[in-house]
């Protein structure tokens, strides 16, 4: 087995399921992480775990803290989706898994998962995110790692990722989001993301969440008997600053207060997510944390060294090019701040936002602040782009223009030499690196 073959393997039984499932059902319809517990758990080893969810920012706190977390020993960290390569779902410390370990990996693994046998004729299929989080596993403990941070997909309550018997879990804030897939209520979604909490956990860490989130956060966690610490409470921040790469913040936890933590990331959005991170952190690690002049250093270097694509990420400066994962209202208003703390009171936003995200509310907030929009598509048949975003935006009184796809989008603003924003789901990403050449 090649690398490309160890790729189609994680798919191949999605793919022959594909057909015979229908688009619209909710996941709890058509998901089925029981095919890979017995085997997740297998080659669980006991090392100290954490899960990480949210309808934003979950990737982003998973990183930090795996940056805080490698000042302290080997660091497992699994995300998704990729940008340009599948191995980037994988890595220990900052090195991503090889092609000749991922396709040994997948190999060995196969024999596992070829006895479950999910009828495709009926919808049923083995997880992608299952068999990735085995691979996760697997390369972790090849690599002695002391640390391993998971990332759930969509949500939780059916994500293969809940099969890892993890010690702490992340959740950051929840939005309307997935609905559907999770449900129409920011309280659905909420219920389904609070999965993440089980009985003899020693953690969770909840990021600022709306009074209707919290309260299902804290019920899960007290029904677990699991200790919960939440943004606002028990962990905060402030003397937030934008910085010219990146931002500045103190915070404050019950253990101690970090004073103007700098951070290679864009957003006040990544100064809560440092928060969680560090919260999380202490915990993690334990009365040592950070208690010496030299792990301090650390810390701040490790904090300095971070990059994530498409997080806020300035393509370039003159004329201003800018992408954010953005598929809601208050993603979307952390774009807005920054593209005013850079001196832009008018841009052209890009929206590459699938028709069951909530575009319209999307384009109603930068509209509302004076701001121009092109609506256009990413290739992933996996997203759907039905034609009807134009159609709702027209009837919301919101203006608007159309492009054919995210490359035609860009050449417009380029040519009118405006300042422009691309706010879209994680897939466009991949897509958008096609387009932009060497910029970056």
């Amino acid at each position: 087995m090649d690398r490309r073959e160890a790729e189609d393997y994680i798919y191949a039984s999605y793919m022959k399921a594909e057909p015979f499932m229908s688009y619209d059902l909710p996941d709890s319809r058509k998901r089925h992480p029981e095919y890979t517990e017995d085997i997740i758990r297998s080659l669980y080893r006991g090392k100290t775990s954490v899960t990480v969810t949210g309808s934003k920012g979950k990737g982003s706190s998973a990183l930090i803290l795996s940056a805080i977390l490698g000042t302290y020993g080997r660091v497992g960290l699994m995300t998704g989706p990729h940008i340009k390569s599948f191995n980037e779902r994988f890595r220990v410390g900052t090195e991503l898994i090889s092609d000749r370990e991922l396709a040994d990996t997948v190999s060995a693994l196969k024999p596992l998962f070829d006895k479950t046998a999910p009828d495709p004729s009926m919808g049923a299929f083995i997880s992608p995110i299952g068999i990735e989080t085995a691979v996760a596993e697997s390369f972790f403990f090849a690599h002695d790692t002391d640390f391993d941070i998971y990332e759930h997909g969509k949500g939780v309550k059916y994500d293969d990722v809940k099969n890892i018997p993890a010690s702490y879990a992340i959740i950051n804030s929840v939005f309307l989001e997935h609905t559907r897939e999770l449900g129409h209520t920011t309280e659905a979604i909420a219920e389904d993301k609070a999965c993440i909490i089980r009985p003899g956990m020693k953690g969770i860490y909840s990021g600022w969440q709306s009074g209707p989130v919290a309260d299902i956060i804290i019920r899960h966690a007290d029904e677990a008997g699991v200790p919960l610490k939440l943004a606002g409470r028990d962990f905060d921040i402030d003397r937030v600053r934008f910085m010219q790469n990146g931002m500045s913040c103190s915070v404050t936890t019950k253990r101690r207060r970090y004073e103007d933590l700098e951070i290679s990331l864009m957003g006040s959005n990544q100064c809560r997510n440092l928060a969680i991170a560090v919260a999380a952190a202490e915990d993690i690690v334990g009365d040592t944390f950070c208690v010496t002049k030299k792990e301090e250093t650390a810390l701040r270097e490790a904090l300095l060294s971070l990059e994530w694509f498409g997080r806020l990420s300035i393509l370039r400066k003159k004329p201003l090019l800018m992408v954010d994962c953005c598929i809601n209202p208050a993603s979307a208003r952390g774009a807005l701040e920054t593209v005013s703390e850079l001196g832009i009171e008018r841009a052209v936003f890009i929206l590459a936002i699938p028709d069951d995200k909530d575009h319209l509310g999307v384009a109603k907030t930068v509209c509302d602040n004076g701001h121009d929009i092109i609506l256009t598509k990413v290739a992933n048949p996996h997203y759907r782009f039905k034609g009807i975003q134009q159609k709702r935006l027209t009837e919301a009184g919101i203006p608007c223009r159309y492009a054919e796809d995210l490359g035609t989008a860009i050449r417009s603003v380029g040519e009118e030499g405006r300042p422009a924003v691309i706010l879209g789901t994680t897939a466009m990403l991949s897509e958008l690196t096609g387009y932009l050449g060497d910029l970056f």
